[in-house]
This record gives C-alpha cells, structure tokens and sequence, in this order.
C-alpha cells in the first residue's frame, strides 16, 4: 500500500513538472499558472498569468499565451511585455502576437518600446528582430529622452543599428519644450542629434516666432538651424510681427546667430505711426508704412547684424521705385547700442542720388529713449531765417531724460545768433515732471540794432494722490515765463517743439490745483496768475490767491427731480491795484420733464445764489463787506411736433421760457462782453455771469425747425444728413441797464437770433448765423460758414460781420485747395480784414504728399506788424522724409522792403 502511494505521488509530480515547463527544448519555454494542450499537443494554452522564453533569453509576459507549433506562431494578451536583454528593449502592449519563423513581433493596441532613453509609443507597433527595425502606426510618438526631443507622426520607423527615426506623412517635432516643429517626412538621427525635411516646414520657438522653410536641418546638440527660403515671423508684442526672409541660411539659437545669402527685412507696418501723425500723414488715406531692409547676404551675433549691400526705405510698398531710399554698403544693427549704421551710403529720391553720407547712423525703430544724437532739423522762421537744430537725448535713469536741443542760424550778417533748449522730463507711477528752458543768444529785433539775450521757462507737474475715498485725487502745477511779448510768435510754435508749450501766445499762465472727484461730489483749489502780453506792464497780471470751486447732486425720491448744491470762492487783483474777493453758495433745482394730455413739455428751474463779496479799486465791488440774496425763477415749456416716413423726419417745436428775478439784484455788467445767438439764448446763464443773475423779467420766444433723412446705413462715418432752422427773441417788461449792452437782451424788445444749417449733400455744408434788429431793418451780426466739394476742388470760408452795439468785428477767412490726385494737391488761403481794408496774410503751396515723402513749395506773405514781427514776404521748399528727418530752405525772403532770391545750399 505505501508503495502504491509513492508512486502514485511521483507520477503527480512529474505531471507537475510537466505542466509547468512544456517543450523545454522548442522555440519557447511556457511558465503559466494554467495550460491547455491539444490537436495532438500542437496547440498550447495558458491562462492567468505567466512568461514564455525564447531560447536568445527573451522573456515575453502576458495573462494569456496562444501558441500554434505548426505555424510557430505565439499570440499573447493583456498586459504584454516582451523584455531582450541582449538588446535592451522592453515592448508594452495590450496584445502582441510574435511570428517566431521570421522574428516578427506585432504589437496592437497602446503599444511601447523602449530602449535606451528612448521611446516609441503607438496604437500598433512592428519589431522586426532580424533587421532590428520598429515600425509604429496611428498616433505613433517617438521620444528621446537624452536629447529632449518628441516626434509625433501617424507612422515612425526606427532603425536601431542606424539609431535613425524616419516618419512619414505629417509630423510634429517638439525640442527642448522650446522649438515646435512641424513637416513632412521627417528623418532623425539620434547620435548626430540631427532633424531632417526636405519638405516645407515650420518652427516656432517659445518667444512666439516661426520659421517657414522649404526644407531644413536641425541639429539639437548645436542648436544649430540650415534652412532654404526661410520666413521668419518676428513677434514683437501681441500684434506687431517683423518679417526676415533669406534664401539660404545657418542660425544658431544657442548664441542668437545666424549666416544668410539675401536677405530682405520687413519692419511691422506701424512702428512709424507716431511720425505720421506727428506729420499730419493720415495712415487712413496712404496706408501705413512699409519699413523693410533689402539685402545681398547677412549675419548676426548678440550684439550686431549687419546687412551687406543693402538698401533702407520706409515708403509703401508698391510695383514702382520708392519715394526716397538710402543705399549702403554695409547696413550695421547694433543691438547694444541700438543704432542703424551705415557706410557708404547714397540717399536716393524717386531713385535718383541727391546726398553721398560715407557713415552715419541713427536710432533703430524699437528705441523709445536712449542717450543720443536724434534726427536733426532744418527749420525756417518767417523772422529769424532758415537753422539747424541738432538734438543729443540723454537718459538720466529709468525715470529721468533732458533733451539738449542746440539750434544755429544760417544768417550771415548775424553769425553769434544762436539758441540753447533743454527739456527735462521725469515720470514714476503716480508723477510727471517736465520742464523747459531756452537761451536766445544775440538775437537782434527788427527794429533795434542792439542785440540781446532772450529766454523762456516753461513746467508742468502732475500728482496722483491716489485717495481711496475718491474716483480721481491729483495736484497739477504750471509755470509758464518769457522774456519779452512777442517771444513765441517771432520763434513760433515749430521751433520750439516741446509739448508743454503755451496754447496761447499771447496769455502765461502759472498756477498750482487740487482736484478731488467723488462719486457724490466735485472739489477743487488752487492758486492762478495770469500775464496777458502785450498790456503795460503795471496792468498785465491777474493773481487768484485762492480759489475753490464745489459741487454736489442730489437725487432724491421725495422730488421728481434733482438738486445741485454748490460754492466757489476767490481772491483776485488785477490791473495792479483791482482787488475783489467773492465767495458764492448756490442751489438749483431742475424738474423732471412734465408732458401734459394735449402734447407740452414742460420744466421748471430753481436757482439760489448767496454772494458775499468785499472789493477795492472796483466797479462792482464795494470795500465794506457785502452779503447778498438773490434767485432766479425758470419755467420752460414747448410743444414738439413730428412728422414722419420711411426715409425723412421732420420736427417743429415751439417752445417759450419765462424767467424772473424777484429781487432784481444784478450786479452792473453793462461793459461786458456777451454775445448771444441762437444755439444759447435758452440757457439759464446765457450772459456768462458767474455772481449774479439775470435782471428782471424776461419771455424767451423760440421755433426750431429740423429735417432729418433717415438712412439705415452702418458705415460709422457716413455723414449725417439734416437740415436745421433755429429762431429766437427775448421781450421783457423793461429796460435793464445791468445788463451787457453786446447781448441786446437789455431793452424791451432784443434782436432776433436766428441759425440756419443745412447739411444734406454730401459735397456742401453750410451755416448761417445772424442777429436781426428788432426793427426788422438792421443785421446787426451776420456769420457764414461754408465748405463746397466739386470732384476734386474743394472751398472754405468764414464770413463774420459785428456791428453797432455787439462788436466790430469784420473779416473774411478763405481756403480754397484742388486736389490733382491722391498725392498732390494745390491750396490757397487769405484772411482779410474789412474793418481796416487790410489783407491780413495769404499762403499758397503746392504739396506732394505720400506714406513716407511730404515735398512743398510754399509762398507765404504777411502784412501786419507787432512789435518785433514785420511784414514778412517768403517763397521755401520743404522737404520730409519719414522717419528721417524734415528739411526747409527758403528761396525768396523779402523784409522791410529788402528780399532777393537765395541759393538752395550754401
């Protein structure tokens, strides 16, 4: 019995045995938790996990084997691993199915290989062992992990012994997390580090710029790019992109070099836009520029590329040569410094040579401040002659530049005449500072011999005080200081080119505010003088030591309307020994617009005024204190009608205000000056009188009449069409003589004021302003503005006609221009003077114009006389090239009597 027993477990374990190792001596051996065997033992399953091993030492792991010994065909699934030690490749698959005769394995479904930092992944992947060659499809991604480089096609094949990945089809490239590429047919080696197409590609880096080229190779290990026809896209900012094309080139992105056989720049289109503007070039009409750089060869490093044989122009690009260009030998970009050099260089207009420069250089496109000589500038003053300024900028931190602006004169008979201009300019997150100040050395008046020294200072200060409680808090602070009166008409506006310059030139102004703005209210102080130029000296300034002004709305429920609280106060001496100082509370209620049943519109107003007032040396003001009450009652009511079709809306409204002050108080302003038309006789303050309200009681009559065309059109710009008539007059039951005697709204019966605009067709605009004595008989001001456009010829003018008690104001302003193209054009303008039968000016030119060339000849006449400012008489040619710089010679120069022509060039 026992000996039964022991063989009975000898021969289960031999079953044992053989049921864990199977063919120990064919193509593979099986270690499984389970197998099945069958068709007479050439069919061998296992279940549940285990490995095969090939007789090379190949392991292949799976939860599944399907071997067929008559094909020699092992099909494997579910968590597939195939492991070669000799050759150091591991294969994860979801299923594989390895054909052992031709030593073929087929990997299907999230499929991956790796082998020495290298990977391959795909959703079907082909491992010839013979010629050990992967073959991946769908989704393939082939990663190497030393060089940081992934390639993404539909198919990869990898030849091992070559350690070379060929893709076919559409391919992606991503190096080093930087370089995007993207091809076709793409070739990687990966000792050499080499990425080859002979396909069109494209390469974006991670600063945003891409590389379009018919073919490339890229070396990773060098960071080194040889491409045929590059394009590169530039990116500057989010929108502005520079274009490089060259025919054949090396760049090296390790030191941001690069070789190149020709080569064109192509600049982003608005760089020059300020200068445009600046210039009166309207982009709109020309189109932007075309800055672009044309070159036979180039190269660069960190600090410079140069352009050789090259040819600079900013003009519009177009089939024809441009307006002016400079061709240079060598075009140098010096990065650092950021400068365009050049070396012999020829400026050409319309291709022609004008100017030889053997070196010279200016800042490049992208410079916003650096220190440096900028654009020079030939001026011409209609006074002091033709000069040249030549600007040095200097930065004096991040926050801090000055500007040094020396300008010489070109007359002979005047060689010391000089001017010494500085701009300082300063400006942090929450301030601005800019001040300037100019020395005229040995300027010399028309009408003295004697030479003198001039000077200007002009500052302006900004603070933002950022106060939490307040939506804008700031202080502003201004100085404006000239040596004598006609300081800025004889230098003008031109010469001086700062922005702080005074928009009057005849009033200075230096003054220090405070401006808080609530979401509930308005504050402001501050303190103001004022030198009106050209007065005596004793009467010319005006102090406000201080002033304030307030102001509040309120908005309440319990009214249907709303209330206005105010108060401004000030100090003032003027005309050397005028002092008044007056402080005014007001409050104002204004209704909502009440609409009764039969069609009337109606509003009432309310005003109260507190004036306390003291003055010295004063018609208004007396020298005791004085505290006065007074209001103003307005009631306003019209009657809108319309009529209406599809295309016209016509609207008549009637309408009437009666307004009284009970307690008659008006301070005397018979000698004002105020004049009333038609577009303001309805305003509560028509007079312009800030202390007081209007005397007595007064109708206001009124029609308006308006002619709409409706037009369904979303062009922003079209011009809107209407036809406008507007009538008015004021009767009160008595004469005032407080009130201004210009506005004629003192007597019974005031003038007429009528205003007539008719702006239906597109070629004429015209207006008529008119002030008709009450006796139906007398046009007492008559304005007429009209602008007529007939195809190419264009017409303005301004008539204004003051008589009697308004004014004596009566003059004529012309312009007529015919445009002969695009490009060029003829303009004339006059002014003449009827009250003294003078003509005050005419101007005529004849102005070419492009994106980037502005050429003029211009012939200005003046008649008048002020002070150092004679009668003048000059014929000049400009010439602007943008962004360059401008020049202006005069050819003709009379003064006094004395003129002759001058040479172009001296």
């Amino acid at each position: 019995m026992k000996n039964k027993l022991k063989n009975y477990i000898s021969i289960l374990f031999c079953f044992f045995v053989l049921c864990k190792s199977v063919y120990a001596n064919e193509p593979f051996e099986f270690n499984v938790t389970e197998i099945e065997i069958s068709a007479d033992g050439n069919q061998i399953n296992g279940y549940k996990g285990g490995t095969a091993t090939t007789e090379d030492g190949s392991t292949i792991t799976a939860e599944n084997f399907f071997y067929n010994k008559l094909t020699n065909i092992l099909e494997t699934s579910g968590d597939v691993k195939y492991q070669d030690k000799i050759n150091n490749i591991i294969i994860i698959s979801d299923k594989a199915i390895y054909f052992k005769n031709e030593e073929k394995i087929f990997a299907i479904g999230n499929s991956k290989v790796e082998d020495n930092n290298n990977a391959i992944t795909a959703s079907s992947l082909e491992y010839d062992k013979i010629s050990n060659i992967f073959k991946a499809k769908k989704n393939a991604v082939a990663t190497d992990f030393e060089k940081d480089a992934t390639i993404y096609a539909d198919e990869i094949t990898y030849l091992k012994n070559e350690e070379k990945i060929i893709t076919k089809g559409k391919t992606k490239a991503l190096i080093e997390n930087k370089y995007k590429f993207n091809s076709e047919n793409v070739s990687y080696y990966r000792n050499s580090g080499r990425l080859i197409s002979q396909k069109k590609s494209s390469l974006e880096d991670d600063s945003g710029n891409t590389y379009k080229l018919e073919s490339f190779t890229y070396n990773i290990n060098k960071k080194l790019l040889k491409g045929k026809e590059v394009d590169v896209f530039a990116r500057v900012d989010e929108d502005k992109i520079d274009r490089y094309f060259f025919s054949e080139g090396f760049f090296n992105f390790k030191d941001q070099s690069h070789i190149a056989k020709e080569t064109k720049i192509k600049i982003h289109k608005n760089v020059f836009e300020k200068e445009m503007l600046k210039l009166e070039v309207d982009p709109e009409l020309y189109g932007y520029h075309d800055p672009r750089i044309y070159g036979s060869s180039s190269s660069s490093d960190q600090n410079k590329t140069i352009v050789n044989n090259g040819i600079f122009t900013s003009c519009k690009l177009n089939d024809n040569c441009p307006p002016w260009s400079i061709k240079a030998e060598k075009i140098t970009h010096d990065k650092i410094k950021q400068d365009m050099i050049y070396k012999n260089a020829i400026l050409k207009i319309y291709d022609v040579p004008v100017l030889y420069f053997p070196k010279f250089f200016h800042p490049d496109p992208t410079v916003k401040r650096r220190s440096g000589f900028l654009q020079p500038q030939l001026n011409n003053s209609k006074v002091l002659g033709s000069s040249t300024q030549i600007p040095y900028f200097k930065t004096l931190g991040h926050d801090m530049d000055l500007t040094f602006k020396p300008t010489i004169f070109e007359t002979k008979s005047d060689n010391n005449k000089y001017i010494l201009q500085n701009e300082f300019r300063k400006k942090n997150k929450d301030s601005s500072i800019i001040a300037d100040f100019a020395l005229v050395k040995g300027y010399k008046s028309p009408f003295d011999n004697k030479k003198k020294n001039i000077n200007h200072f002009f500052l302006h200060y900004d603070k933002d005080l950022q106060l939490s409680n307040f939506e804008t808090s700031n202080i502003d602070a201004k100085i404006e200081r000239v040596s004598n009166d006609t300081y800025l008409k004889v230098f003008e506006q031109n010469l001086f080119d700062t922005p702080i310059l005074p928009s009057n030139l005849s009033t200075l102004t230096t003054e220090v505010n405070l401006n808080l703005d609530h979401e509930d209210y308005y504050f402001n102080t501050g303190i103001q003088s004022f030198e009106n130029l050209g007065v005596k000296h004793s009467d010319r300034y005006q102090f406000v030591f201080p002033y304030y002004n307030f102001n509040k709305n309120i908005i309440t429920d319990k009214f249907d309307g709303s209330f206005t609280i105010g108060s401004n106060g000030s100090n003032r001496l003027l005309n050397t020994n005028n002092y008044k100082t007056s402080i005014i509370n007001e409050i104002s209620y204004s209704s909502i617009d009440y609409f009764t049943n039969n069609g009337f519109k109606n509003r009432l107003d309310l005003y109260f005024r507190n004036l306390n007032s003291t003055g010295r040396n004063d018609e208004t003001y007396t020298s005791s204190p004085q505290i006065d009450a007074m209001n103003i009652i307005n009631l306003e009511t019209s009657f809108p009608l319309f009529k209406i079709n599809d295309i016209n809306l016509e609207t008549l409204t009637p309408k009437f205000s009666f307004r009284v002050n009970p307690g008659n108080n008006m301070n005397n302003s018979s000698n004002s000056s105020s004049n009333i038309n038609a577009d303001n006789v309805f305003d509560i303050n028509r007079l312009g009188i800030s202390d007081s309200y209007e005397a007595g009681k007064s109708l206001t009559l009124g029609i308006d009449y308006k002619f709409d065309k409706i037009e369904n059109s979303e062009d922003a710009d079209e011009k809107d069409k209407y036809l406008e008539f507007n009538l008015a007059t004021v009767i009160r039951d008595q004469f005032e003589e407080d009130i201004p005697i210009s506005s004629t709204i003192n007597k019974k019966n005031s003038d007429i004021f009528g205003s007539f605009k008719n702006n239906l067709f597109e070629n004429i605009n015209f207006g008529y302003d008119f002030s008709l004595d009450n006796n139906l008989k007398t046009l007492n001001s008559n304005t007429i503005n009209a602008e007529i456009e007939i195809n190419n010829f264009i017409t303005k003018f301004n008539y204004i006609e003051q008589r009697y008690e308004i004014g004596t104001t009566h003059a004529l302003n012309s312009t007529f221009e015919y445009a002969v193209d695009k490009n060029t054009s003829i303009k004339f303008e006059t002014r003449r003077n009827k009250e003294i039968n003078l003509t005050e000016y005419y101007n005529l030119s004849y102005e070419y114009q492009n994106d980037c060339l502005t050429a003029a000849l211009k012939f200005n006449k003046k008649f008048y006389t002020d002070n150092d400012l004679a009668p003048t008489e000059d014929l000049f040619f400009t010439l602007t090239l943008i962004p360059l710089t401008t020049y202006e010679r005069d050819i003709y120069k009379r003064r006094d009597g004395i003129g002759g022509l001058r040479g172009w060039f001296r």
